[in-house]
């Protein structure tokens, strides 16, 4: 353990330190950290592969919603996180309890990190999440693969895929130890530091609600100053 590693270890305040202690005691037996980081990332590559699998040839004008799925994608978790994240919202307050409730009653400004692999729990999506979106996206990427091509279609899909995959393993990774070498990839340590800064409770329902970008944050003024 480094400095930095030592630093936010001593500082984790009281009623975070009660509350780790509460999850701890209330995490099942069974549960198998390893297993959930593994499965949605295996079901996603699997349904990128297939995506890709099932291309013709898409023209450069074809690859043109990659980017605009992507940004789109941008859009829809900065207002998830806000509307649905952070409201009470029938009859999904169960996302608000897991989230507001339990996820920022366990990781603060200055004590972000997690202890073990067991706390992977408190920071993934359900394992069913990501083979669910998929599900989701397929209506749509069908319909779009009717109107512009089916290259158009598979693109649409794997892309929406592969945002979710990046999205949980940026946030992951926010919650690892300072010193860790994902850590230090390019861009990531600032990035870590604009969601810390969301999980000041002063700040949460307000700023810093994207968690791969500050992009939207940017363009509707809810980047913290």
């Amino acid at each position: 353990m480094d400095q930095a590693d030592a630093l936010e270890a001593s500082e984790v305040p009281p009623h975070v330190a009660a509350a780790r202690a509460r999850y701890h005691a209330g995490l099942p037996r069974t549960y198998r950290p390893w297993l959930h980081l593994a499965a949605p990332f295996a079901c996603g590559a699997a349904v990128i592969a297939g995506c890709i699998a099932c291309l013709e040839g898409p023209a450069l004008s074809d690859m043109a919603v990659v980017p605009a799925m992507w940004i789109a994608s941008i859009a829809v978790e900065w207002r998830f996180h806000r509307d649905l994240l952070h409201r009470r919202v029938p009859p999904l307050q169960l996302l608000y309890d897991k989230h507001t409730v339990s996820h920022h009653s366990l990781y603060v400004d200055g004590a972000m990190q997690i202890a073990s692999a067991r706390d992977f729990r408190s920071i993934l999506f359900p394992w069913w999440a990501l083979p669910a979106l998929a599900a989701a996206l397929g209506p749509p990427a069908l319909l779009l693969g009717l109107v512009c091509g089916g290259d158009v279609g598979w693109l649409l899909m794997a892309t929406g895929v592969l945002y979710v995959m990046v999205y949980e393993a940026m946030h992951l990774t926010y919650h690892l130890r300072p010193s860790h070498p994902l850590r230090r990839l390019p861009g990531v340590e600032r990035l870590a530091r604009h969601h810390a800064l969301h999980h000041d409770p002063r700040r949460m329902q307000r700023e810093n609600l994207g968690v791969t970008s500050t992009l939207w944050d940017r363009v509707r003024g809810t980047l913290a100053r």
